[in-house]
């Protein structure tokens, strides 16, 4: 099938992970009792994962190699996507029927072992490549293979009936961090690179390797920001900051990069476009001064004591960061016709998204003081609204270009 195709699907599958949400946000204010929300949170998490960011990146990724080296043969990474979008549908039927139980927990597996696939496939093929974006995916890669150890490490509690809520929460930040952080962090920073090459600003080695291990140092050390509330040494503690520290100064110079290469975007890029890598961009830029901010023990504690701070962060990451930039990416494919009428979809999107940031975030600085704030629930089940139509509008007005077919 033809990469427009995958790509259109993609979107289709953030369309679903949008109509759970809906779905969710809707439960918490009115009765649906044939739905148990716990298990329509575990089936939109895994499905926003594997059947929306991780399938976009696969494609995304394939066209990366296409285009760097026309010779290579593309099949098996097409059949690896076939076989991640079965077990994501698998996914969403069986978490939301029965939560963790043999069923969703095959589906998982069989995603997680594509991952280690798709990973050794790149790996061989990517010798044979020299471009700055390589060592961004096969890290972007790497993570995703290493954050498989929480998910089996939880798997095996949820079935053994053996669960520590320490080790079971560890597991749980673990395979989130390592996924957000690591592989769609890491992905995305790899589709920028090369976009920007293509818009004729090639970031250099020196500086490419420079900002890669400053930020990859910083991942893998930067898991324990999410289990600071563990007793650990000051040793720990001190690499852990230090880590941050590298991550932060390898955002800036990535930040620095970027500026310097805006005049070949200007002319290269919609201004749609641009303002997209803006957004996504501001969202990065909180992200990594909140990461900073939480070596702080007071903030990393409320950080991770309250609900709506967490979700609000997920968000921020996952949906203000990394899908709009996906959005973005799959549109500057050129595979399909940018129209009025798509370009108003991806407005009423970033609309959507910053709205649910922001009274995400306000309930977060709220719950300080245990205020709750009028009507909160309500306001983010319109904003979830939005979103989902605007998803569902972007979907039905992606016209593959004639060209392209």
């Amino acid at each position: 099938m033809h990469r427009s195709f995958w790509l259109k699907f993609s979107v289709f599958n953030f369309f679903l992970v949008a109509l759970l949400g809906v779905i969710m946000r809707y439960k918490i204010l009115y009765s649906l009792p044939f739905l148990d929300q716990k298990h329509l949170q575990e089936a939109h998490s895994h499905f926003a994962f594997y059947g929306w960011i991780t399938n976009a990146l696969y494609v995304l990724i394939l066209i990366y190699l296409g285009k760097v080296n026309s010779a290579l043969n593309l099949k098996k990474y097409e059949n690896l996507i076939i076989v991640n979008i079965i077990a994501s549908f698998a996914m969403l039927g069986t978490f939301i029927y029965g939560g963790y139980f043999w069923g969703s927990i095959a589906a998982s597996t069989v995603s997680l072992l594509c991952s280690f696939v798709f990973f050794y496939f790149f790996l061989k093929d990517s010798t044979k490549i020299q471009d700055a974006s390589k060592i961004w995916f096969q890290a972007g890669l790497f993570f995703a293979v290493i954050s498989s150890l929480g998910v089996f490490n939880l798997a095996y509690m949820k079935m053994s009936g053996n669960i520590k809520q320490d080790l079971y929460l560890g597991s749980e930040y673990y395979f989130l961090h390592f996924q957000y952080n690591g592989f769609f962090i890491f992905s995305c920073i790899g589709l920028l690179l090369f976009s920007l090459k293509e818009a004729v600003a090639p970031i250099s080695e020196s500086k490419n390797k420079l900002i890669f291990w400053l930020m990859f140092f910083g991942c893998l050390i930067g898991f324990g920001l999410s289990v600071l509330w563990m007793k650990m040494p000051v040793s720990i503690f001190t690499v852990i900051v230090i880590a941050t520290i590298a991550q932060t100064i390898g955002a800036v110079l990535l930040y620095d990069f970027v500026k310097k290469s805006w005049g070949n975007l200007i002319l290269k890029w919609s201004p749609m476009q641009r303002f997209v890598l803006i957004f996504a961009g501001f969202a990065f830029a909180v992200k990594i001064a909140l990461q900073l901010g939480s070596n702080i023990p007071a903030l990393n504690q409320f950080a991770f004591g309250f609900r709506n701070v967490v979700i609000a962060y997920l968000h921020l990451v996952l949906l203000m960061c990394i899908a709009t930039f996906l959005i973005n990416q799959i549109l500057a494919t050129n595979y399909f016709t940018i129209t009025k009428q798509l370009l108003l979809g991806v407005k009423l999107l970033l609309l959507g998204i910053f709205l649910n940031e922001f009274i995400l975030g306000l309930m977060g600085i709220f719950s300080i003081k245990y205020i709750a704030i009028p009507y909160a629930n309500h306001m983010l089940l319109y904003v979830s609204l939005l979103m989902f139509v605007s998803i569902f509008w972007i979907f039905i007005n992606m016209k593959t270009r004639a060209d392209k077919m």
